[in-house]
């Protein structure tokens, strides 16, 4: 397969730093962001960078996902920044190793890094951080580099730097590790620069979704050759999967939007048509995203009422609309949120432009497989190939006594305490 085309680039001389996280799934009904102090540390480490720094016109000091535009292409903006970045700094955290989606960061700059020769290899482009503590039983050949950073702050491998910027006690070692760490960015980018160069895309790097995905995107929304009369065609298309209701201020489907956060959350996902997702909403977590425009057509009523009949608590509904629309979606609206209350899924949000989207979408994919963990069927239990041992199986038989027992024929030699085993 020949490899996709370069994106044009923007006239610039790369960015110091990419910051790389596992997202945090959002805590049930909490408003803020599950990230606050990744982004806290972006800024205080870039205010670092940049003071430290004499960069070449054209240069960035750093890339931090939040950044991105919200109706861009995420993973083509990351891949971009991937082959932009100098100094990659993933922030190690138990879950960052279980996410595919920051595995497919870093394995993207280590491919463009092995791509720019041997020598780039140990020459400090790989600058890890340990974000948040690691148990005991858990090891991982990568924390090494990551406790360089702080091997002489006992306190930085115990509590780890999230610690150090959430507490004003450990001001302290915080401003010190951060100075170090900005320190050996900008030594990288100024004295060995890597120079843009392409990295490959997450989906180039990562393993192919399974079959049968962790989560489901489903799309309630009319075809462009089924739209109610004197609806606007745009936005619209042979496939409610690419409904985009914000049109061109998103460059991909809804749906995708919906899928890459489900992604980042360490879920393999995809998107289908509501039609034809009936199997799959009986066995997994979904977001089930609604045009309103659906109940427009005539009948649709009597249609929806058994489409939506049986859902699961674990399909969250998302009614979308755009203040922008110059076609009032106020009346379908409340008779599609109408028809999903009858349905019995009490808890029907809204999106009314393209940040409510993106904000609501991380909470409503965490709600999904909270019900689903709660209510979900449970896997059938596949016996063991053995008989599970029981303690019952050292008991002597009924009707033993010891005189009735003939001594072994090989008996074992006694071991010392603590060997017998």
């Amino acid at each position: 397969m020949n490899p996709p085309a370069e994106r044009p680039r923007p006239a610039a001389r790369g960015t110091y730093f990419f910051l790389s996280y596992a997202h945090s799934a959002p805590a049930p009904g909490a408003r803020a962001d599950a990230d606050v102090w990744v982004g806290q540390f972006f800024s205080d480490l870039a205010d670092e960078v940049r003071r430290q720094a004499r960069p070449v016109a054209g240069m960035r000091i750093g890339f931090f996902d939040q950044h991105i535009p919200l109706g861009a292409d995420w993973k083509a903006a990351l891949a971009e920044a991937l082959g932009d970045a100098e100094v990659f700094v993933p922030l190690y955290s138990p879950g960052y190793f279980s996410r595919p989606w920051a595995l497919g960061e870093q394995e993207s700059f280590r491919a463009r890094l092995a791509a720019a020769g041997p020598a780039r290899r140990t020459a400090g482009h790989l600058a890890p951080v340990l974000w948040i503590p690691f148990p005991p039983w858990e090891a991982h050949p990568e924390l090494d580099g990551a406790l360089d950073l702080g091997r002489d702050i006992p306190e930085y491998a115990e509590d780890g730097l999230r610690a150090f910027c959430m507490l004003a006690s450990y001001r302290t070692q915080y401003e010190l590790l951060l100075s170090r760490l900005a320190s050996r960015i900008v030594h990288t980018a100024e004295r060995r620069p890597l120079g843009p160069s392409r990295a490959p895309g997450l989906d180039e790097v990562t393993r192919p979704g399974p079959a049968d995905p962790d989560f489901v995107v489903a799309v309630l929304a009319p075809t462009r050759d089924r739209l109610p009369v004197d609806r606007n065609p745009a936005g619209y298309a042979v496939s409610g999967r690419l409904w985009r209701p914000y049109g061109r201020r998103q460059e991909l489907p809804a749906a995708e939007y919906a899928v890459s956060t489900a992604e980042r959350l360490g879920l393999s996902a995809r998107t289908e048509d509501f039609a034809q997702a009936a199997g799959l909403l009986e066995r997994r977590p979904a977001v089930l995203l609604v045009d309103p425009w659906i109940a427009a057509a005539p009948d649709a009523s009597a249609l929806l009422t058994r489409m939506l009949h049986g859902l699961r608590e674990w399909v969250v509904p998302l009614v979308v609309t755009d203040d922008d629309d110059t076609q009032d979606a106020s009346r379908w609206a409340s008779e599609v949120t109408q028809l999903l209350h009858d349905a019995g899924l009490p808890q029907v949000k809204r999106a009314c432009n393209m940040p409510e989207f993106v904000n609501l979408m991380p909470a409503l994919v965490t709600e999904a497989r909270r019900q689903f963990l709660k209510y979900g069927p449970v896997a059938p239990f596949d016996p063991p190939a053995e008989p599970v041992p029981s303690l019952r199986d050292g008991l002597p038989p009924a009707g033993f006594t010891p005189e009735s027992a003939s001594p072994p024929d090989d008996p074992a030699p006694l071991r010392p305490h603590g060997e017998n085993r």
